[in-house]
């Protein structure tokens, strides 16, 4: 019933759509899915510093 379940979650930004993105993985604890740490960190080597509208989000399945 707690921890980590299947999920979805996503990088949103209105500013820069580049940014925008999603995937599956393990989700919960209101903290960031490592997919979506890992997929982060690789955007912040393509394009720098994310921008100020940047915001991550899950959903358990």
């Amino acid at each position: 019933m707690f921890g980590p379940r299947k999920g979805t979650w996503w990088l949103k930004s209105e500013t820069d759509p580049r940014w925008n993105c999603g995937g599956d993985g393990y989700v919960g604890g209101f903290v960031m899915p490592c997919e979506c740490e890992q997929r982060l960190k690789e955007l912040k080597r393509e394009y720098g510093r994310p921008p100020k509208d940047l915001e991550w989000g899950y959903m358990k399945d």
